[in-house]
């Protein structure tokens, strides 16, 4: 029997033998851990496959996956009775494909799936109830966690049967929604409630020790009134004792802490391999491997279960497996530098100027574009983990004894996550510079936890905070200089796109008034005004496509997100040519809307009016899925235009 189905991936069938011998108490141990071993195989290759993905948090709980799916808890892709059955939420949402790939080979849906991860119109890029088998939208951290609490409370309440099972990363805890969590679940006594931590001891790049100091948590959990058991989480039946011994405890909620290993299974990305010192740095946090490096890897687990796959008559050959993997990277073409890259260099410039700039990192230095700045200045670098909230109110603090902070992090999270704070930030009337990376739907392979689509409409109602977007490296080197060097505002918000235009971008004059449009390209039949490398980018190809139908656009870019000049809009209006404002952005609450607000209040009227940006949640997919699916690729926006004007 071929062990592979026709794309390369283990079969169906195949786990459903397994699963069969397991049910009937045939060497369970045994087959489960073979079954682990394959879920571990789909899910490296269709990490692979993707070109993107969070394989070493997902591989470090596969043991824990296949034994809550297979034999600890009961699963039935037929009982979709949330009321009376057992639950399974994981709180740390990138570690989606191992879940998908234990859910695939249950067969909540075919296993071939896999091979659309991080697709449109495939598997998220986070957990996401769109795919049948997943029970909460998770990639924002904590949020599993409480979501756990809320169907435990539920269950016990109302007598309804069924245990609430979660997984939660160790960096995770360092969220305060966690602990918020931890002390309802406590003081219900949620004996129904099993939370598995995940402690494999790294986070993102480096050792979670270096982020934050934990002490001693078993004994912070006991105290608070949990049942505690520890143990490595790597095979499947030490998981099935401690989870039987679990089940017979009761009158409290149950921690089962795993020392588990980042990357397990595959020893080039196994941390304890990689990380042998503190300054070491883990490289497969989000990483795909080569075609060499899944060979590989596939090759290693295959020869663990070697003995059992022969016995029940499997054969095999890699080829299939070892087809489509990307050989390059996933977004090509694309002439723009790094927003990011010039970030780093634009700061780190400033900041030997300036001894009073500090920063402030919530575990995304290599993101964020810190580590120039670390290495240089790491007395007046301040890491504190994942915790927005947090953040900002120490910035505040920083701020008033005399220091120009820089708070960075993904814009989904900062702008929404700690919008209380930021309110009160400005309040205080401190100066800091916050910058908001990832802004917009790209990349939106991580789905749309944390693509920023509604970070205008959650910031621009704080009085005093300016808005900004830049759209090159030059760009952001211009605005940090007049930000540090010159008065331009207390607070700026920095709307910072982590993908690059496809087109190079001119670069604003370092005297742009404020509110005042930048002309990227003079044109007699429509006016886009658009903001960001993503979408003016599209904005020139459209504007190239169109001047072969002979229309000629005007480009304007207007980096000012929520301020405005009179003028410039009133000569517009006076041409009686339609006006397309572009962005990748909600459509309330963004710049199209403010934009539309001061035309209104100013009685400035164009022959037409036409706001492209985004009607819905955003989706997972690769940068020309994604543009298209809301509108805003070069194609659709020349189409739009041609069709009114």
């Amino acid at each position: 029997m071929n062990l592979f189905n026709n794309l390369g991936y283990i079969d169906i069938d195949v786990f459903k033998l397994l699963s069969f011998k397991i049910k009937n108490n045939i060497a369970p141990d045994d087959y489960l851990q073979t079954t682990a071993e394959l879920i571990r195989f789909n899910t490296l290759l269709s990490v692979a496959r993707a070109g993107t993905g969070h394989l070493g948090a997902s591989l470090s709980i596969v043991e824990l996956l296949t034994e809550i799916y297979f034999r600890s808890f009961e699963f039935d892709i037929n009982n979709k009775d949330l009321n009376n059955r057992d639950i399974f939420i994981l709180s740390k949402g990138h570690a989606a494909p191992s879940l998908y790939g234990t859910l695939a080979a249950k067969g909540y849906f075919p296993v071939n799936k896999l091979n659309d991860l991080r697709r449109l119109g495939g598997l998220e890029g986070h957990c996401d109830i769109c795919i049948p088998g997943i029970e909460a939208n998770t990639g924002s951290l904590a949020m599993g966690l409480s979501k756990a609490v809320g169907y435990a409370i539920g269950k016990k309440r109302f007598r309804l049967k069924g245990a609430i099972v979660v997984i939660v990363g160790d960096g995770e805890l360092q969220e305060g929604q966690c602990w918020e969590a931890f002390l309802s679940a406590a003081s219900y006594k949620l004996e129904n409630l099993y939370i598995i931590i995940d402690n494999n001891k790294v986070q993102t790049d480096q050792f979670t020790e270096n982020i934050v100091h934990y002490g001693n948590l078993v004994k912070a959990w006991r105290n608070l009134g949990f049942i505690v058991e520890e143990g490595s989480g790597s095979t499947v039946s030490e998981i099935s004792a401690i989870i039987t011994e679990l089940k017979e405890k009761t009158g409290k909620p149950k921690i089962f802490y795993c020392h588990t290993i980042k990357g397990q299974g595959v020893s080039y990305m196994e941390s304890t391999k990689l990380l042998k010192i503190s300054s070491d740095k883990y490289i497969w946090h989000n990483k795909s491997p080569n075609s060499v490096q899944l060979r590989d890897g596939l090759t290693q687990i295959l020869s663990r279960i070697k003995r059992q796959l022969i016995k029940l008559g499997f054969r095999w050959n890699l080829n299939k497996s070892l087809c489509n993997i990307p050989k390059g990277p996933i977004q090509q073409g694309i002439k723009g530098k790094s927003l990011i890259t010039g970030f780093a260099n634009a700061l780190l410039e400033e900041a030997k100027n300036n001894s009073r700039i500090v920063v402030i990192d919530g575990d995304l230095e290599e993101d964020c574009g810190f580590i120039p700045f670390r290495k240089s200045f790491p007395k007046r670098f301040f890491e504190m983990g994942i915790m927005e909230q947090h953040m900002v109110a120490t910035t505040c603090a920083l701020s008033r004894l005399g220091y120009l902070p820089i708070i960075s992090t993904y814009a989904a999270f900062l702008t929404s996550r700690a919008n209380e704070q930021l309110y009160n930030l400005a309040s205080e009337h401190v100066k800091a510079l916050i910058v908001g990376n990832m802004a917009g739907i790209l990349p939106a392979t991580p789905g749309k936890s944390h693509q920023a689509f509604r970070d205008i409409s959650c910031v621009k109602n704080i009085p005093d905070l300016l808005l900004y977007q830049p759209t090159s490296a030059d760009d952001i080197q211009n605005i940090l200089r007049r930000y540090f060097r010159n008065n331009l505002c207390r607070l700026l918000y920095l709307r910072l796109s982590m993908a690059a235009s496809i087109e190079e971008i001119p670069v604003p004059s370092d005297s742009l008034s404020l509110g005042e449009p930048q002309i990227i390209l003079k044109g007699t039949d429509a006016l886009i005004v658009g903001i960001g490398p993503v979408v003016l980018g599209e904005c020139i190809k459209a504007g190239q496509k169109l001047r072969k139908d002979n229309i000629d656009i005007e480009i304007w870019n207007h980096p000012w997100l929520t301020e405005f000049n009179i003028n410039a809009y009133s000569k517009a209006s006076k041409r009686n040519i339609p006006l397309f404002i572009i962005e990748d952005h909600f459509y309330r609450g963004g710049f199209g809307e403010s934009l539309m607000s001061f035309l209104s209040m100013h009685d400035i009227h164009f022959s037409l009016i036409k706001h492209i940006s985004m009607k819905d949640f955003p989706q997972t997919g690769f940068r020309d899925e994604a543009l298209r699916h809301f509108g805003l690729h070069r194609d659709l926006i020349a189409s739009a235009i041609r069709k009114l004007v």
